[in-house]
This record gives structure tokens, C-alpha cells and sequence, in this order.
């Protein structure tokens, strides 16, 4: 050790000389993993909205006061607006299909019947087997049957047209074997497979823009979390005026106010339920109050991370209860209302 180690220049001019390095004390940075943990972002487009509502009811109450200026309230309910708008569009976009689906069977339908009647006309001229004389009508696969796949009873029709119209004598308009029933009946079907194709390709669209929507929400969620972290403790009361959870105290989900719960078929209940506030998660507890086997208290069936579940196995006629239990981190909240519905 220097034998001068406390004259003259410790304190005079070198440790806090103007040239010297600054000192900066060492920051510890906010680890964010604890409050990310405890308020995992939503994956179930439905808890997203109803979280992102309650996020910018909290905003309107503490954006000022705390500072808030990425994921505002107004930020908040624009996304979680674009998340409704997009879940509608594609609600809408289903339906259409199933809509369109209907229409091309109904079609389908229509031209098989016209397709028999047109075979049973040349049966009567043709004979019942093929031969080379009904290789012009344009029946496949040297077979007098109507054709098992739609395509080819596409092409059948087509066909038809053609042999008719080449043939007029051998038309029939008591049986609906004629160039102008297969020209309808080709119309209706190529018009119903033209608008189901159109209607499962804006289907695609619709899920595609939903789950961008998501995404966005997602984002925001995340970032208002992260913006919290770094403006408030883990410790403040006021996380739960956000719909989250205390990161340094946990408090278990509210209740899920109302359940509901209608029969599926096949052995299977169909359950919904509402949003609970800090909810991560929910559990479902059936009993079965009536048949060969009766519980005497209920039984786990499962948990669900979205507002809806679909519940089997249970047998036709049997009348079952059932309730659903939030939770988080926290531990579970009140039980819901319970739901009763008879199997079927």
C-alpha cells in the first residue's frame, strides 16, 4: 500500500476531477417477469375483448395520473372494437358458408334427379348396360349409373346438353330428359359451386383478418401490462381498476356471473359462460342428479381457457348440473350459477 495513500490527491482533483470518468451507481432494472407471469396474456380472443375492455375502464380512471401514453383508453377500446367487428365478420362469414353448402346440396340434388330421368329415357332407347351407343351421351367410366362424384355429374350434364340437342327425337318432356333441363340444371349446379367457392374464400379472408385483429389486441394487452410495470409498483392496489392481478399479491379471479348449459347431442353438453375479472382460466364441475349412476357431489370435468366448452360422454335422458370455477395465480374465485340440462 502506498505510504500516501490518504495526502493530497485523493480528494483533490483526481477522484472527482472534472476529467475524470463519471461515477454512475449501478441500476438494478425491473424484472418484468413476475408481473408478465402473473397476467399472462390471453390466447382466447373472447377473454382478450373482455380483458381489454376492463384495461380501458382502468385507463379512464388512472391514465392521467400515471402517466399513460401508448396504450390509452382510446387505444384500448379500438382494438378490442376491430377484435368484436372482425369475430362478427367472421360469425357472418360461417354462416354464409353453411348457407352456400345448403344451396349446392339442394342443387346437387336437383341435377341427380335430372340425371336419373335423362338415364331412364335412354334405358328405354339404349338399352340397360353400356354399349357404344351411349358414348356420346357422355356417361363416364363405360357405365350407364349416374355418377357418385359431383365433378362428373358436372361434366354429365354438359354433356347432355350437347347429345340432346344433337338428337332432339330422343328428348323427353314428360320425363325432364331434354337440352334445356340439363342446360338449367348445369347453370344451378355451376352457379352454387361458384358461389360456396367464393363464400369459403371470403371465409378465409374474414379468419385471416380476425386473427390479425388478435394479434393486435394481443399486442396491446401485452404493452399496457408492460407500461404499467414501469410506472406503478407490483404492489399497487390499483392493478386490479385495470381487471389484473396484483403481481406482488395475488387476489383470485371475481365470479363468473351467469353459466348456461343446453344438450349437443350424442352424449354431449354444450357449456357457455361470462368473463370473470382476473380469471386465467376456468374449471367445470358436473354431477348427474338423475340414472343408473348418480354422483353425490361433483366431478371435475376438465378446465377451458375460452368462455365455452363442449362436454361428452355422458348418456342420452340423464339430467346433469353443472358450474364453473375462475381462476388465476391467485387461486379460484366464487362458483358460477349452476346450469341443469337433460342429455340428449
Amino acid at each position: 500500500m502506498s505510504p500516501n495513500w490518504d495526502e493530497g490527491q485523493w480528494d483533490q482533483g483526481t477522484w472527482d476531477s472534472p476529467n475524470s470518468p463519471a461515477f454512475l451507481p449501478t441500476r438494478k432494472h425491473k424484472t418484468k417477469h413476475k408481473i408478465m407471469a402473473s397476467n399472462p396474456t390471453p390466447e382466447n380472443p373472447d377473454i382478450g375483448r373482455a380483458l381489454a375492455d376492463r384495461m380501458a375502464d382502468g385507463c379512464h380512471l388512472h391514465e392521467v395520473a400515471i402517466g399513460i401514453k401508448q396504450n390509452t383508453e382510446t387505444v384500448m377500446r379500438a382494438a378490442s372494437l376491430a377484435m368484436k367487428n372482425a369475430q362478427m365478420d367472421v360469425g357472418a362469414a360461417k354462416a354464409n358458408v353453411g348457407a352456400m353448402s345448403d344451396a349446392l346440396k339442394a342443387a346437387d340434388d336437383t341435377i341427380t334427379t335430372t340425371l336419373s330421368n335423362c338415364r331412364l329415357r335412354l334405358v328405354n332407347l339404349l338399352g340397360q348396360f353400356w354399349s357404344p351407343a351411349w358414348e356420346a351421351t357422355g356417361f363416364p367410366d363405360q357405365s350407364t349409373a349416374v355418377p357418385d362424384k359431383q365433378d362428373k355429374r358436372l361434366s354429365l350434364l354438359d354433356s347432355l346438353v350437347t347429345y340432346f340437342t344433337t338428337n332432339p327425337a330422343k328428348e323427353s318432356v314428360d320425363l325432364g330428359a331434354t337440352a334445356a333441363t340439363c342446360t338449367a340444371g348445369f347453370t344451378l349446379l355451376s352457379d352454387a359451386r361458384e358461389a360456396h367457392g367464393t363464400a369459403k374464400t371470403n371465409q378465409g379472408t374474414k379468419l385471416a383478418l380476425r386473427d390479425t385483429a388478435l394479434k393486435s389486441l394481443r399486442r396491446r394487452i401485452r404493452g399496457l401490462i408492460e407500461e404499467l410495470s414501469t410506472l406503478i409498483s407490483e404492489a399497487d392496489e390499483r392493478w386490479e381498476d385495470f381487471g389484473l392481478t396484483i403481481p406482488a399479491n395475488p387476489s383470485a379471479p371475481e365470479g363468473i356471473e351467469s353459466l348456461t348449459a343446453a344438450p349437443a347431442g350424442n352424449g354431449r353438453i354444450h357449456t357457455e359462460w361470462t368473463y370473470a375479472t382476473r380469471m386465467t382460466g376456468t374449471r367445470l364441475m358436473t354431477k348427474r342428479i338423475t340414472g343408473a349412476t348418480i354422483d353425490l357431489e361433483f366431478i371435475n370435468a376438465g378446465t377451458a381457457e375460452g368462455l365455452e366448452k363442449t362436454l361428452p360422454g355422458f348418456v342420452p335422458g340423464v339430467v346433469v348440473q353443472v358450474k364453473a370455477i375462475p381462476y388465476n395465480d391467485g387461486g379460484d374465485g366464487p362458483e358460477s350459477p349452476m346450469g341443469t340440462v337433460t342429455v340428449t
